[in-house]
């Protein structure tokens, strides 16, 4: 059965401002929540640390023995999230290494096909791959060691085994924060109360108070994030939401996404039409940022300022995006939304200032905000193939020409949008795949 809820964030703020001497007590705790992340980072970041990092406990009783949360004297409710954080960030670092080890496999012409199934076949299995990096005998269970010596016999497994490790060498990046601007808390560190919260600190029985703007209580781990130059702090509450049934959502689309409109139906209409504003204001103050901050930099200039002014223009091309995804599932009702894959990120062309605004084009936001508004309300989002879906006509499939945002199709005469055209393409592949 498909999933009844969905979780999402919630946010909540204070609704006065922090006063100095409480947000020193908060930033300690950030300080400190960092430095144990850096910690588990430098200790078990790297291979020899491998076998520990699943489940974790073992990292958990060896941070216990290890003393740093009676040195720094951090709560224990704040210190252990910290630690399952850094783990978490751990994992997703080898399975991203992975992942790209894998695309080098597939794209090596020098490997066979049964060098190829033997390093996916290693990779696979967690005990073979750890004793592999570290350079130790491998022993299976019975069933996966008969495997294994299957496919040992027809390759060269020393060669192989050097080249995993290589792989694992260049690919294996070294975590690090310097991010002191927050932290997570367990429910067992916080109370709602009296119109706001209470948030432990690291004196013992003491707590300090946030007036929030809101009366919603919540059970769960939530993080804080601090921000000091405004006085202010903002809690991040992951909660499950019931999954919306709209039984007057029924139509098939097909969608073209763009840097410059954000949206175009296969009915022609347009959504997000001052997308490309907000996205050039953005990426010009990067930009501009980027070149003061190179300029002066011997001086060492603060970049606070800089920071603050990116968040508020982020803030506000993310509210917009939010807003238009709204507003064109309200006005569309699409049972089923099919997409072109996008385009994978590719280096800057010549123009510096499409350059500054390809680089900085958040379609990931774009698409990850358009996936989750789509579970919420039960509506399919299905990717299409994208290749040459804006060069081909939609009415007779033949390849035309584009022109200041126009294609026309020199064999059936079609003339018509070229964004409309791709989301016309969109919908036709999506159906023919279905």
């Amino acid at each position: 059965m498909p999933p009844r809820t969905i979780c999402k964030t919630v946010r909540q703020y204070n609704s006065e401002p922090i006063s100095e001497t409480d947000m020193k007590k908060l930033q300690e705790i950030a300080k400190d929540y960092s430095t144990v992340k850096n910690y588990v980072y430098q200790r078990y970041g790297g291979i020899k640390s491998l076998p520990k990092i699943y489940p974790g406990y073992t990292v958990q009783n060896e941070m216990t023995a290890s003393g740093l949360r009676t040195t720094l004297g951090l709560p224990s409710v704040y210190f252990y999230l910290a630690v399952f954080d850094a783990l978490g960030d751990i994992k997703n670092q080898w399975t991203q290494t992975k992942s790209r080890i894998e695309k080098c496999i597939r794209e090596n012409e020098n490997l066979t096909p049964e060098d190829r199934h033997y390093l996916r076949f290693v990779m696979k299995q967690s005990n073979c791959f750890a004793c592999i990096l570290m350079k130790q005998e491998i022993n299976l269970s019975q069933e996966w060691q008969k495997s294994y010596e299957e496919v040992r016999t027809e390759v060269d497994e020393e060669h192989l085994k050097q080249y995993l490790r290589r792989q694992v060498r260049r690919h294996m990046k070294k975590l690090h924060t310097d991010a002191i601007d927050g932290f997570a808390v367990a429910e067992r560190a916080y109370r709602y109360d009296d119109g706001g919260i209470y948030l432990a600190i690291k004196e013992k029985r003491k707590r300090v108070f946030i007036p929030l703007t809101d009366n919603n209580h919540y059970t769960k781990q939530l993080y804080i994030r601090l921000l000091p130059e405004e006085g202010s702090l903002v809690i991040h509450v992951p909660i499950e939401t019931k999954i919306r049934q709209n039984e007057e959502y029924r139509r098939e689309i097909g969608v073209a996404v763009g840097i410059r409109t954000m949206f175009v139906a296969d009915n022609g209409a347009v959504y997000g039409e001052k997308y490309s504003e907000y996205q050039y204001a953005l990426a010009e103050y990067v930009r501009e940022g980027n070149i003061r901050y190179r300029r002066n930099k011997e001086k060492n200039p603060g970049r606070k300022k800089y920071m603050a002014g990116r968040e508020k223009l982020e803030a506000a091309l993310h509210t917009y995006i939010n807003a238009e995804i709204n507003r064109m599932l309200r006005t569309e009702k699409p049972a089923v939304i099919y997409l072109p894959k996008l385009p994978q990120s590719s280096r800057a062309g010549i123009n510096k200032k499409i350059n500054s605004s390809v680089s900085m084009w958040q379609k990931g936001y774009v698409k990850k905000r358009l996936s989750q508004k789509c579970r919420e309300q039960s509506i399919e989002l299905k990717e299409v193939f994208g290749k040459n879906i804006s060069n081909e006509c939609s009415r007779c499939g033949a390849i035309g020409e584009k022109r200041d945002g126009i294609f026309s199709c020199g064999n059936c005469g079609a003339n018509l949008p070229e964004r409309e055209n791709a989301a016309k393409n969109a919908l036709k592949r999506g159906r023919i795949s279905s």
